[in-house]
């Protein structure tokens, strides 16, 4: 694979990490779903244990929860190019939040770390997500939120 090929596919990679970041701060539910293939998999930084399967699943998560005021930062994006139609890559994630959207400034809730490990697949439509699994790693601050466990029909769960 030459160069310009291997860089382009990292910069589409690199652009879908920071998409996300942008389009889950701006309440942009169906744009972030459509970062994602229909038959994905994604995982919550704060639920890494229960996967969600399918691009409507994932879309499901962050249109049906409460409005906050969030900024995700995306640090250290590595992305390793593993074919003309698959790379993988991993990121870390810095987050803040409050859960007043209007009169900023605002203060914020706690300060989260974490990463990403990410699996991308060229597309018809470009590259997307095949799956993207985050965890928490560290918190400073405010507490860390409990996640209501989802059902298995709400995760897209098969049986």
């Amino acid at each position: 694979m030459d160069d310009i090929t291997l860089l382009t596919i990292e910069r589409a990679c690199q652009r879908l990490v920071l998409d996300f970041a942008k389009f889950n701060d701006d309440l942009d539910h169906q744009s972030l779903a459509d970062l994602f293939v229909d038959d994905c998999e994604f995982a919550r930084p704060l639920d890494p244990t229960r996967p969600y399967f399918g691009k409507d699943k994932v879309h499901a998560i962050f249109r049906d929860r409460k409005p906050r005021l969030t900024r995700h930062v995306m640090t250290n994006i590595l992305i390793t190019v593993v074919s003309e139609t698959e790379a993988r890559g991993n990121s870390y994630v810095t987050m803040l939040s409050s859960p007043n959207t209007e009169n900023w400034p605002q203060p914020g809730e706690g300060i989260f770390v974490g990463a990403f490990d990410d699996v991308f697949v060229k597309t018809d439509a470009g590259w997307k997500f095949k799956s993207r699994y985050g965890n928490v790693a560290l918190h400073q601050g405010g507490h860390v939120p409990v996640i209501p466990p989802p059902t298995d029909e709400e995760r897209g769960v098969k049986k």
